[in-house]
């Protein structure tokens, strides 16, 4: 199974002025594999039981800084996915096998995330296929 890259670009300056939900958007690797809102807030990020996914964050402008500071919701509190923190090659994203022992479900969670200095979260999805 191929692992599954997840963007989340922020636009930091537009986040402080208003509301994250308006600022972030993300997509993944799938492509066609059938994630779903890619570009907003709630994307719906397509995988299989079993799969690794990678997210990543990124400022709009350069001049900000942004960084993921963990994850709640429902794939910990159901103990779908237990994200860490990786540093590699001078880059640092948050890692994690799905594992829901062979449901096919929707969990939606948080990502924890601050902006220059700022805590702030938004609530994507996945949708899970069990084999």
């Amino acid at each position: 199974m191929k692992t599954i890259d997840v963007l989340i670009v922020v636009d930091v300056e537009g986040a402080l002025a208003g509301t994250l939900s308006e600022n972030v958007y993300l997509i993944d690797t799938n492509k066609y594999f059938g994630s779903g809102s890619e570009g907003q807030e709630e994307l719906r990020t397509a995988c299989l039981d079993g799969q690794v996914i990678q997210w990543r964050i990124q400022p709009v402008a350069v001049s900000n800084d942004v960084e993921i500071t963990g994850f709640t919701g429902q794939i910990i509190s159901e103990n779908i996915c237990n994200p860490e923190k990786v540093t590699a090659l001078g880059e640092t994203y948050w890692t994690s096998r799905v594992e829901t022992q062979g449901k096919s479900k929707t969990y939606q969670y948080s990502v924890n995330v601050t902006a220059d200095g700022k805590a702030m979260t938004f609530d994507p999805f996945l949708v899970v296929k069990a084999d």
